[in-house]
């Protein structure tokens, strides 16, 4: 069998050098979830090593699933607490020479000019289009701007959603863009713990920011509630880290509403099975991996009408308007009165060893790895 510039007889699989995810496993986050679920699937596959950069504080051990961890330390400038990350990777990539960079999120490929100087094979996995996200202040939105302008320059960008490879082509970028859903395999049977809700609840899961629209969550639901006897609670799972947003929700919380803080992923599924309905409300998304877990455990859905959320493809019945209490209201109101209609089939979407098979194409397409079958000695020989 014929080498390729990349393998040499005896030589080690490429190295994929994952920069984006703020740790590996049980962190909070998109990209995080997409990080934890396919690159130890990448390892297992024996075609190319993985190593993933994480943020320090995120990182408990040295591997992970077969990917090697690597800590980078924290900051906090601009909002975000990944500028000093995403530099300490440009260094320790230089060190470690990856044949891949795959950036995790939009953010983390603002070096991407850096990495191609290096001569690395680059794959951005576009998630959201953060620069709509109302918390990022001028630099911020120029920054992601700045980002999004690169990825023509990449060798495949990974859009988790059609609406965002529709909106890449808008601006020219379609020609090196792959479409890869996230995955909604079954969740595993985990025994509550004492953090379960008790009775009857709505569920909501995600960071608690204006980007996944609480406010207006909570105003549509106390809508729907004062008319209903004994409604569920409203359970708001996700990190409490934005602090100013959370304040600005205390006028309107009552007793039926519970910000619950952030969940490990682990203990997660129990938490979707006993909700009586999901709600995701969010003004702007990825392909959700929560919306995903909850599709996973059989939980009855309603989701806000945006183009990513469409690209789910449910009924009219499971959308509302996100921008109207009223209509968070209605949608509540009528998929209490048939939770079974609000179901949808997990089986109509990717599963995460198909997302990793498809990821898996994009690296041979742009830095092909094949197996060099070595002349072993015969063993008897070798002993005589």
């Amino acid at each position: 069998m014929s080498t390729t510039p990349e393998t040499k007889p005896g030589a080690e699989a490429p190295l994929i050098f994952v920069v984006g995810a703020r740790g590996v496993p049980d962190v909070e986050g998109g990209a995080e979830k997409n990080a934890e679920m396919l690159f130890p699937l990448v390892a297992a596959s024996g075609q190319y090593r993985v190593t993933l950069v994480g943020l320090a504080d995120n990182i408990k051990s040295d591997t992970f699933k077969g990917v090697r961890l690597m800590k980078a330390p924290r900051s906090n400038i601009m909002k975000t607490d990944k500028i000093l990350y995403y530099v300490a990777a440009i260094f320790m990539a230089l060190r470690l020479k990856p044949r891949i960079v795959h950036f995790q999120g939009l953010g983390s490929a603002i070096f991407l000019w850096a990495y191609k100087l290096m001569g690395a094979k680059t794959v951005v996995r576009y998630g959201s289009a953060d620069y709509l996200v109302g918390k990022w202040g001028t630099l911020g939105k120029l920054g992601f701007l700045l980002a999004e302008y690169q990825l023509r320059f990449a060798d495949a960008v990974i859009s988790v959603t059609p609406a965002l490879a529709e909106r890449l082509a808008r601006r020219g970028i379609k020609d090196n863009v792959h479409v890869i859903a996230n995955a909604a395999d079954p969740l595993p049977p985990v025994a509550p713990d004492a953090n379960q809700p008790v009775g009857a609840y709505i569920l909501t899961v995600g960071r608690v920011t204006a980007q996944k629209n609480v406010a207006n969550l909570i105003r549509g639901y106390e809508l729907f509630a004062k008319d209903v006897p004994n409604p569920p609670k409203l359970i708001v799972a996700g990190g409490l880290d934005e602090t100013d947003y959370v304040e600005g929700l205390q006028p309107l919380l009552t007793e039926r509403t519970v910000l619950a803080g952030k969940f490990t992923r682990s203990a997660m599924a129990p938490l979707y099975r006993g909700s009586t309905i999901y709600i995701n409300a969010s003004l702007h998304e990825g392909s959700s991996n929560a919306v995903l877990e909850a599709i996973g455990a059989g939980c009855s859905i309603l989701l806000s009408d945006i183009p990513e959320n469409r690209d789910f493809g449910m009924s009219l019945q499971n959308y509302f308007d996100p921008n109207s209490p009223e209509s968070i209201a209605e949608a509540l109101k009528r998929a209490l009165a048939d939770p079974k209609a609000y179901v949808a089939d997990a089986g109509r979407y990717l599963t995460w060893n198909a997302v990793a098979e498809r990821t898996l194409d994009i690296y041979r397409g742009i830095a092909p790895f094949k197996v060099v079958e070595i002349e072993q000695p015969n063993a008897l020989v070798s002993a005589s």
